[in-house]
């Protein structure tokens, strides 16, 4: 089973592994019980096997070998202990017939040898044979790439970390496979270079290519401090008197290596500083690194003198000659030779040069802080990403920004958008964010260069990456993301987000509904304008609803108006109440209920006559939860008109309170006829007058819950006896123990 190459992705390396283990442990089960069933060649059998086959496969695309322990009673598969289920019994039973506790399927396998393996672990003529060992058996028949019970299957899960697959815990090829590859700056500088067979002797079983790949990680994890404290321990050994030729040689080819190991780390710097000049000194009398005679500090002084040279025949009145690019070389200078303080620095100063008073001062500044920034790299220069961001942060914060800032504003933007530094440009499109208003649907900047800032950040091409960056991001990218899109607030982004709201992943669903939740204005006009395209509710003539690829759209609009929570979404929500798709009308109420106020209540009366008994309903009900206590006409006239519904319209006056509720609910009770009426031969005369006793007792103010006493007491002595256990009797004994 050799698979091709292919490229290493996050999706890769986010496979769970505990899930494929138990996957190959219920397929390998089955396989083994029908392959003891049906024998060798029939078609069920060989159905059955390659089940499991292909999910080996798929494990294969990790790691070289697959190994299958039974360690103290429990099964292990790649050293996760799976959880106890009749699968593992099963499997137990067929391994411990032939003593079989440790098993390795290397990736060469193919599915004929690892058929023949299922079809002699389960035979019943060696079952009771004490001479007969799997492992000899299948090395006699030439299958050469399973090995049973021997000393390296056993090592596989001994030597190595082994997992609990019966909680929950990260279980991705990325943490099991850092976890092989440890913190040994030893073992790591050896790794890179290692084929697979070297890695397999060193405890590690993933893909090389794999294993490569994370290999900056792991380093990146590791303080500098204990990287240079291992580069300084070899340094010593290495300029020493010692004679000892094949120990200098190991140490020397240790020390090389391990400096293509620092390459990975984002604290490079730090870490190789005056290592060389150390090595030189110790070894050959070189003067000491920290010195400024050394080589190393003739460098730093040198290239710390030039820039500063440079700023200042840059910035002098009438000098318009300025080469952008010398600048940028001396500032990289600055970063290659450890500097980044220094370059945190001339950051800085660039920064007080954008908020002079001489706009060619301005430009200039500009002109250098955009070109550097375009050069700098994100492993080994984040600082100056920070540096910059939270320099003009403060600026926005404190008011004092010039116009031509906005200009820089974009320029770190798109770098740190280039670099994938989602947190800095979060804070600093919150930033901008806090110098905007909105006032009476009118977007009011207190600064143009904010202004100008929002207006190059917005750019189509700009938004739709982001958007896309979403669909992908994990839980913490996407919060940042999510930041961003919020603060830029444009229509752009809301129109972007309608387009994916139907997405299939439900986490991209929820976040794109919690940003268009949040952007307001330009979400109510994008989704308003979904809800007045009769297109989007086109369907054939013989159906009602609305196809799925439309509903999505449609169900996510009108929830987003709902939450928006701002009744210039009601107009759109009006247009579709009659909608013959149930579920349309349905959500609309849900949107009304959460919008409130006099144009939804409107709405939710008119629905209240719709021909659907579900739909009249919901909306009796959001009227008495929403409505204010002078909309009780509204349900007073909704039960009149409707004896069906009259039930729940007087439980929903009990709901929404106030004086005209209670007055009728009282005449309902004091007056028999009134009564009557109201129920229309459509409603049981007793189940109206628990629905009103209840909903006095909803009212509850003492007015309320007196005319309840006056009703139970003008009750006579014959309904008191033999009707104390009725609903009307219990409705009236439970609303008056609250008091």
């Amino acid at each position: 089973m050799n698979n091709p190459a292919s490229p290493i992705r996050e999706s890769t390396l986010s496979t769970n592994l505990s899930e494929q283990a138990h996957s190959l442990a219920r397929e390998l089960a089955m396989a083994c019980k029908k392959m003891s069933i049906y024998g060798p060649g029939h078609p069920q059998a060989i159905k059955a096997v390659e089940k499991p086959f292909f999910i080996l496969g798929t494990i294969f695309r990790f790691k070289n070998n697959i190994n299958l322990n039974v360690f103290r009673g429990q099964l292990y598969l790649l050293n996760i202990r799976l959880r106890d289920t009749v699968f593992n019994s099963q499997i137990l039973q067929f391994l411990q017939v032939p003593d079989v506790n440790a098993v390795i399927f290397e990736r060469r396998m193919t599915v004929n040898q690892f058929s023949f393996f299922v079809e002699t672990l389960v035979k019943r003529e060696t079952a009771y044979d004490p001479k007969f060992q799997l492992g000899d058996f299948l090395n006699q028949q030439g299958v050469d790439c399973i090995h049973v019970n021997t000393e390296q299957a056993f090592n596989l899960l001994e030597e190595r970390k082994q997992y609990r697959g019966d909680v929950d815990g990260d279980f991705s090829v990325r943490r099991m496979a850092l976890d092989q590859l440890g913190t040994d700056l030893s073992t790591l500088a050896e790794v890179g270079e290692a084929e697979a067979d070297r890695l397999l002797q060193m405890g590690i079983d993933f893909d090389p290519d794999i294993v490569r790949y994370l290999l900056p990680e792991r380093v990146a994890a590791i303080p500098a401090k204990e990287v240079r404290a291992v580069l300084t321990q070899l340094a010593d050994q290495l300029s020493s008197d010692d004679d000892n030729n094949a120990v200098i040689s190991d140490a020397s080819t240790l020390y090389m290596s391990l400096f293509k190991l620092v390459e990975f780390h984002p604290e490079k710097n730090a870490i190789i500083e005056n290592l060389e000049d150390r090595r030189r000194r110790l070894r050959g009398g070189a003067d000491s690194g920290g010195d400024a005679g050394s080589a190393t500090g003739k460098i730093k002084i040198e290239s710390s003198r030039q820039i500063e040279n440079l700023i200042e025949e840059m910035f002098v009145s009438g000098n318009h000659d300025y080469d952008v690019r010398e600048f940028c070389d001396r500032f990289a200078r600055l970063l290659k030779t450890g500097q980044a303080h220094k370059a945190q620095e001339t950051v800085n100063r660039l920064m007080e040069f954008m908020g002079a008073g001489n706009p060619e001062f301005r430009q200039k500044a500009l002109n250098l802080l955009g070109s550097t920034l375009a050069e700098l790299n994100l492993v080994t220069d984040r600082a100056i990403f920070e540096t910059t961001t939270e320099a003009i942060v403060k600026t926005l914060e404190g008011k004092s920004e010039t116009y031509e800032y906005s200009e820089l504003i974009w320029k770190l933007f798109e770098t740190c958008h280039r670099e994938q530094l989602y947190e800095l440009m979060a804070r600093l499109t919150s930033a901008m964010a806090d110098r905007r208003i909105v006032k009476d649907n009118v977007t009011v900047y207190d600064s143009m260069a904010v202004k100008k800032g929002f207006e190059n950040i917005s750019r189509r091409e700009t938004i739709s990456q982001l958007v896309s960056e979403l669909i992908e991001a994990d839980h913490k990218t996407g919060q940042c993301l999510k930041e961003i899109l919020v603060s830029i607030g444009s229509e752009e982004i809301a129109l972007a987000l309608s387009r994916i709201i139907s997405h299939p992943l439900r986490n991209v669903r929820q976040l794109c509904l919690k940003i268009l939740a949040e952007l307001g204005k330009a979400s109510l006009k994008v989704f308003s304008h979904i809800l007045y395209d009769d297109a989007m509710f086109r369907r054939d003539d013989d159906r009602h609803e609305l196809p799925d690829s439309q509903w999505y759209v449609i169900r996510n609009s009108i929830f987003v108006l709902g939450s928006l929570h701002d009744d210039q979404g009601v107009p759109a929500l009006r247009v579709r109440i009659s909608d013959s798709d149930v579920r349309v009308r349905r959500e609309i109420i849900s949107s009304l209920e959460k919008i409130g106020g006099e144009e939804a209540i409107d709405c939710l009366t008119l629905m209240a006559d719709d021909p659907l008994k579900e739909i009249r309903e919901a909306s009796i009900i959001a009227i008495g939860l929403v409505g204010p206590p002078e909309a009780a006409p509204l349900l007073i006239d909704i039960a009149l008109r409707n004896p069906r519904e009259s039930i729940r319209a007087v439980r929903a006056l009990g709901k929404m309170g106030g004086e005209e509720a209670r007055a009728y609910l009282t005449s309902l009770l004091e007056a028999p006829q009134k009564l009557s009426d109201l129920a229309n031969g459509r409603v049981s005369r007793d189940e109206l007058k628990v629905a009103v006793v209840k909903s006095l007792g909803d009212i509850g103010d003492s007015e309320a819950i007196e005319h309840v006493k006056k009703f139970r007491d003008g009750q006579s002595a014959t309904s008191k006896i033999f009707f104390k256990n009725s609903s009307l009797n219990k409705a009236i004994t439970e609303v008056l123990s609250r008091r």
